[in-house]
């Protein structure tokens, strides 16, 4: 890895930006001149992008002193009409969402997504009642469900001295292939390496199968994803 991204996550880790279990595996890769996967090289430079973009200048809003009128009612209907006009712009946060909030005649509606996932005997389930298969020592995942743009990491250990190179794969519930890549084992027979939970064949939520192939080994475990 150039030493400049190794620099790059050391600056990410110092102001607490990321994810610190994942920056602290791509450091020790570095450090270690192991090989690292083009998604950990694109998380770390999107998080230096967005660290280094300057912020958007804050918006100052002036609101107009109401005429005075005569009856509390009357100050009330003047003011709802300029409230439903009004609309207020914080600056710009790290997470390049744009914070607007519109004050209208109608309620706000806000929805809330919790994901549950309940144990029965080990085996966790996910959305709709779908079961989620344990992890192996062959083949793990760091959680046993996603979110759209979750970072998914993955790692194991394999157990044959066949090949310096392990084949993953995921297919989405429709058993599409949305993702693939080989990655290098270390002399331990260890491998790591990371993936995004977004992109092409990402566009439904389900139950998702990670596969890994590596001479006579075949592993799969599924997870749960939800856009």
């Amino acid at each position: 890895m150039p030493e400049d991204i190794l620099d790059n996550v050391k600056e990410l880790l110092n102001k607490e930006i990321g994810d610190k279990k994942v920056l602290v595996q791509i450091k020790r890769a570095a450090e270690n001149n192991e090989a690292i996967s083009n998604y950990e090289r694109n998380y770390v430079r999107t998080l230096i992008e967005d660290l280094r973009k300057p912020p958007e200048p804050e918006i100052e809003i002036t609101l107009e002193k109401p005429t005075e009128i005569s009856s509390p009612q009357e100050q009330i209907s003047s003011v709802i009409p300029q409230l439903q006009t009004s609309t207020i712009v914080a600056h710009k946060p790290r997470d390049k969402t744009n914070i607007k909030v519109i004050i209208g005649s109608a309620a706000i509606a806000v929805a809330i997504i919790a994901a549950v996932i309940l144990g029965t005997n080990g085996i966790d389930v996910g959305p709709g009642g779908s079961i989620i298969t344990p992890s192996s020592g062959l083949l793990d995942l760091d959680q046993s469900s996603y979110n759209k743009g979750d970072i998914i990491s993955i790692s194991g250990k394999s157990e044959t001295s066949l090949g310096n190179t392990i084949s993953l794969s995921i297919e989405n519930a429709g058993s599409e292939l949305i993702w693939a890549e080989d990655i290098k084992i270390k002399n331990s027979g260890e491998y790591s390496t990371l993936a995004i939970a977004g992109g092409p064949g990402w566009e439904n939520s389900g139950t998702f199968t990670l596969k890994m192939e590596h001479g006579s080994e075949d592993e799969q475990i599924t997870f749960s994803f939800k856009n």
